[in-house]
This record gives structure tokens, C-alpha cells and sequence, in this order.
């Protein structure tokens, strides 16, 4: 990519990003490792997530475009709010998903690509690496933990309580060491 298109789509998407904050749609634990990368010449990001557990009814599998969110949180939670959360279940198959950061990054060169990628992966981002497209390098910072589990259908869990204290235990670990390793990366940069 030409140095003059580098610069004009930064400073496009940064545009992009300042109103998406206005508007509370960037996870706000994220901003500031978004700010840090952004403050690097040779880096802008795009779309992220800070880490998310999700409880989400499909009417079947593979069916992303008519699912529906029962409950989503950047953050720890309680077995009560899952169970709350499941209590608005209707039909389908019903999904307990952790799922770990990912920050997607343009880069000015393969060598700014590379050097990322490096300190990323330093950082426990073990699924990181980079693609082009369009002429743009295309930088993805993603880690290995996560949980998918299916967890009940039409309105059925198929757990009793001690297992649901269990599957959200699981899910708050992967939120938890996610977390650190964001920290980790936070520093490095």
C-alpha cells in the first residue's frame, strides 16, 4: 500500500473509532490497548473485542444469523445472572461460550506486521498472525482459550446446578487468564 493511502485509511478509521465511542459501541476495557496501538505510526486498529461470555439460543446449528443473545458480558459472572439469563430462553439449541480477545490490526509493512505478531505471540497469543488483502496487511491477535459448550435445548438445561457452577467456572477461567494475558500485551507495547 502507498504511504499517502496508509495514512488517509488511518486516519479514516480512527474517525471511525472515536464516534463508535461516542456511541459506547468499543468494548471500554479495550480502549486503552487500542490507544496505545493507535499511537504507533505504523498500526491502526479495526474491529476488537475485549473477551466476552455469551449464553446464545440458535434455532439450529450454524444458524448465526437468527440467533439471539440471551446474555453477553465482558467480564466474570455469576451463575445466578447466567440462569437469569437462561430464563429467556424460547426454542433452540442454547450455546455457554467464553471467548478470548481479538484485535484486528492494519500494518504499514510485513516488517511492523512481523514485529507485532512476535510480541503478541510473547504474550500468550498463541493464534496470532497476519494476512494480506487488497494490498493491505491485515494483523490478528487471538488467543487459544475458549469454551463452546452446548448446554440445553427448548428451554431444557441439560446440567443440573452443581454442573452449571461448574461450565461458569470454566468460562470466568477463560475470562480471567484472557485478561492477564491482555495486561501482559498492554505492558509489551
Amino acid at each position: 500500500m502507498k504511504e499517502r493511502d496508509f495514512i488517509q485509511n488511518k486516519k479514516l478509521t480512527m474517525q471511525k473509532l472515536e464516534d463508535a465511542q461516542k456511541e459506547n459501541k468499543v468494548d471500554k476495557e479495550i480502549i486503552p490497548i487500542l490507544d496505545i496501538i493507535n499511537s504507533y505510526e505504523e498500526y491502526y486498529t479495526s474491529s476488537s473485542c475485549y473477551g466476552r461470555i455469551v449464553l446464545l439460543e440458535l434455532p439450529k446449528l450454524g444458524d448465526k444469523k437468527n440467533a439471539k443473545w440471551l446474555g453477553k458480558w465482558h467480564r466474570t459472572i455469576t451463575s445466578k445472572e447466567f440462569l437469569d439469563a437462561f430464563s429467556k430462553a424460547e426454542k433452540g439449541m442454547l450455546w455457554l461460550l467464553a471467548q478470548s480477545p481479538i484485535i484486528h490490526i492494519f500494518a504499514r509493512d510485513i516488517k511492523s506486521a512481523d514485529k507485532l505478531v512476535k510480541t503478541a505471540v510473547s504474550c500468550g497469543f498463541k493464534h496470532s498472525g497476519f494476512k494480506t488483502a487488497d494490498k493491505h496487511i491485515i494483523v490478528e491477535l487471538s488467543s487459544t482459550e475458549r469454551l463452546d459448550s452446548p448446554i440445553g435445548y427448548d428451554k431444557t438445561l441439560f446440567y443440573n446446578k452443581e454442573n452449571i457452577d461448574f461450565l461458569v467456572g470454566i468460562a470466568n477461567d477463560v475470562f480471567e487468564k484472557s485478561n492477564k494475558k491482555l495486561m501482559k500485551l498492554k505492558d509489551r507495547l
